[in-house]
């Protein structure tokens, strides 16, 4: 296992199902304790192989393809990844959704509805891996490279250098 895909799947096992998205800058652990020794002690690194995620807090509930270009890291961060629950209705129903603000309370409501918790991390050497959990399958997670190939696009785009 890759030290992002371990990363990418311990931001899912520690990420619940309700609120809002997560966003984590992604920073070599032996870098981060080169800096800060004492959080070896404080957060149980035992060594300082692969990626500490550092949560950079909840966003808002919007539309993400909006809010990521607006998104630059600075060098020292070595990646990102984006954690969010979505509601997903299979097609037959796509026609029925309404307009408007009822719509997620809608879909939530629908009994054909999916709640996927997704996990996409991106390193800047153009490394990703994604993670997928589906509610009603909770024992099961979906995990590849390219799982959410759109999303771990526009959280590349946030690591380019700002010019």
């Amino acid at each position: 296992m890759t030290a992002l895909e371990e990363t990418v799947k311990s931001i899912e096992q520690q990420t619940g199902w309700d609120g809002p998205p997560q966003l984590f800058a992604l920073v070599e652990t032996a870098e981060l304790l080169k800096v800060q020794p004492e959080l070896a002690d404080q957060l149980g690194f035992e060594d300082g192989d692969g990626f500490t995620a550092v949560d950079q807090g909840e966003l808002p509930d919007e539309d993400i393809g909006a809010l990521l270009p607006g998104i630059v890291w600075p060098e020292s961060v070595t990646g990102c990844a984006l954690a969010m629950v979505r509601i997903t209705l299979p097609p037959e129903v796509e026609e029925q959704i309404p307009d408007g603000e009822d719509a997620v309370a809608w879909a939530v409501a629908h009994p054909l509805h999916e709640e996927l918790k997704i996990v996409v991390g991106v390193l800047r050497d153009g490394t990703r891996h994604a993670v997928l959990r589906i509610r009603r399958h909770e024992d099961e997670l979906l995990s590849a490279e390219d799982l959410v190939p759109d999303l771990a696009e526009a959280l590349s785009q946030t690591l380019l250098p700002d010019e």
